[in-house]
This record gives C-alpha cells, structure tokens and sequence, in this order.
C-alpha cells in the first residue's frame, strides 16, 4: 500500500525542468531552494552541536524531502525526527535507520504501522504521555517481535501535550509502568517549548531555561532508580542555547534548514541564512502600489507577521527578495501585494516565505538551485502526510 502511495508522490513530481536551466525562465509560481545557503545552514547547526557535545537531530517537518534529510545525516545528524508515523515511512524507504516520532501516537492503526516501521528501522524512538498509550505500543511491538524506544514528553510550558514537569509523581509511574511493559525500552524524557509559552523572554534564555528545566528533571528521576539515558529538547529558536546546557544529550530543530521569515523577525536568523523562496510572476499591475502576483493560497501559508522591524510591523504573509514588495492578502490563486518601488506586468520576483514549513508543505517538488542556474529536482515526498 504505501509503495503504492510513494510510486504516485515520485509521479507527482516528475518534472521536465533541466539541471542549467536559469531560474527566472521557469514558470511560476514554483518553489525554489538556495543550495549554497541550504548547506550552509545545515553545516552551521551540526558544528554548533559537535562543538557542545551533544547528539544532533534534525526535524524533517520543513523540507519533507529525503535527499535533504541524507544530507543532514550524512554532515552528522544521528538520525530525524517528524511528527506522523505516515511523515516517517518515505524516509525509512529512503534509508534513514533512525527516527523519531515526536508526537502522541493513539490508536490501533497507528501502533501496528509503529511495530511495522520498526521492523525496517534501526531505532525508532515515540513520544509517549500516559500509560495507555504506552500499553497500546507495548501490545504492537511485543506481536511483532520488536522493541521500540519510548520519550516521556513533557510539558514545560507550551500546553500542548506532555505530562506537567511539575507533577513528578506522574512523570514516575509513567517510567515505571513504561519501563515494566515487553516491547518499550524507556530512552529518557523529551519537551519542546520553543520560544512561544507564556511569557517566554528572548530565545537564548528560553533555551537555557528550557534545558535546565529537563536536565534537572532527569536528575530527579534518577535519583529514584529511574534509568533516563537520553535528555532530548530544542527547536530552531532555542536549540543552540539548549545545546550549551550540560547534562542535555540531544538537541532538535527543523526551521534551520531553511529558516523564514519568521526566525527573521524574531531575530533567530539573518536574512542572508534565508534558503527557501517562491518564483511568482506579476499578473496584475493596474493599481498605484498594488500588485498582484501568480501565488495564492496554493502557493503560501496564510501565516503572517511583522517583517523586518518585529512584531509590530505591518503583517505580511511574504516578501520580495531584495525588493520592497509585500503579499498582505490571499485567495487561492491570487496574492495581493503593496509595493513599495515601481513593478511592471510579467516580472518574475522571488518571495521569501513568513513560514517556511507550510510553503513547502504545498508542493509536489521543490527546485534546488545555485546562482541563477537548477541544479536538482527535489519530490516534496512526505507532503499532506498526516497520519
């Protein structure tokens, strides 16, 4: 069934466009990625963790696509992680031996395709929250013969998901009984916080707090006899600084590889670390300062927010590369735009995202260029993934 669903994906993303071919002579709108920025970013992130000491895994929600994956693993990523057990399996058919699923997997189905994923995989590691989740996993994995890691996902202020780090006797009988059922090998303790809870401060102290928060927590429960091996936190906002914290073992993030908009205006990235944009051709230029370009709903998330100068600027949804022209509304196949310079009908501009994730998420295939020229033709294969 799922060789079936990844044939068509590979279908989907046949494309006739030919390595040498100038970007700006593709039609649009197209999704195209910065090969030079992207090696950087992903060279960055492995050294700052290499340098630190810990054990680096990159979050393949924002690319979706294997070949980038390869990449970050091959710079020394110890394996990826995503969040749907349906994101995982085009990456374990590309070769990828170790993954995470950092995400509260329920339900019958979705505990069988764990115990069948990990029959093909090295390691798999699940995020767990509550016993009967755990037992379910436990019952695939010990009919199947084999064993899967089990994180104890803690809540450490997000509130979406996660045993509350304050309540240690929970966080104790769910190691204990984790660590009593066949099939689960209880790894250790995971959180993701990012720099988005309430009352967060700035993303270096959120990371410190972040990776203290746990590490004192592991320390807790070993205190008790509880074996925690792995200390596992981060995200593109705060995982350098959780990387710095001594006694963290593992630190994530999944932005990084192209960063966005977002992390600009949050200060976590430059603009020059900005490797993913959309080629969008001008339709419609018939008003003073307004335009309209080729690139909708279909083409951008709706996420939006300050640009440039923080949150409170102007929201925009995208921005022209090196040029001050902003898309502030969407329809589906139309993305409406103040430009602030003069812009003729036909133009082809690249825009670089406010979110990346979601742009990605949106398409079949992605171009990885260098200068002007394409270079690759990348299949989006984990794309509309969500179970």
């Amino acid at each position: 069934m799922y060789a079936g669903m990844r044939k068509r994906r590979i279908g989907l993303a046949t494309s006739k466009i030919k390595p040498g071919s100038n970007i700006y002579e593709l039609d649009t709108p197209t999704a195209l990625i910065d090969l030079d920025q992207l090696e950087k970013n992903i060279h960055d992130w492995q050294a700052h963790a290499d340098q630190c000491g810990v054990k680096f895994r990159a979050h393949i929600k924002t690319h979706k696509i294997p070949e980038i994956a390869r990449m970050q693993v091959a710079a020394g990523a110890r394996g990826i992680v995503c969040a749907k057990v349906s994101e995982a399996e085009p990456f374990a058919a590309a070769g990828i031996a170790d993954i995470c699923i950092a995400y509260p997997v329920v339900g019958e189905m979705k505990w069988q395709r764990l115990a069948a994923l990990a029959a093909r995989l090295k390691t798999l590691t699940v995020n767990c929250d509550c016993e009967e989740a755990a037992r379910g996993i436990s019952n695939a994995a010990a009919k199947a013969g084999v064993t899967i890691n089990i994180q104890i996902d803690i809540d450490s202020g997000l509130h979406r998901g996660g045993v509350a780090h304050e309540d240690q006797s929970a966080i104790e009988r769910l190691a204990n009984a984790i660590s009593s059922l066949p099939g689960l090998r209880l790894s250790g303790i995971t959180t993701y916080r990012s720099g988005a809870f309430p009352g967060a401060p700035n993303a270096k102290d959120a990371g410190r707090a972040e990776g203290q928060l746990l590490v004192e927590l592991a320390n807790r429960l070993r205190a008790k006899g509880i074996e925690v091996s792995e200390v596992t936190a981060g995200s593109t906002p705060t995982g350098k600084s959780v990387a710095e914290v001594p006694g963290v073992t593992e630190v994530r993030a999944g932005n990084y590889v192209f960063n966005d908009l977002m992390q600009l205006d949050h200060g976590i990235a430059s603009e020059e670390q900005l490797a993913l944009s959309v080629l969008c051709t001008v339709a419609s230029a018939n008003h003073n300062g307004r335009v309209t370009i080729d690139g909708g709903t279909k083409t951008f998330s709706g996420d939006a927010g300050g640009i440039g100068t923080g949150r409170a600027a102007p929201a925009a949804i995208a921005r022209a590369v090196d040029r001050r022209i902003f898309v502030e509304r969407l329809n589906e196949e139309h993305g409406m735009a103040r430009a602030d310079e003069k812009v003729k009908l036909g133009e082809k501009i690249r825009f670089f995202p406010y979110h990346a994730c979601t742009c990605a998420n949106l398409n079949d295939e992605i171009i990885g260029f260098r200068g002007d020229r394409v270079e690759v033709v990348w299949a989006v294969q984990a794309r509309g993934l969500r179970n």
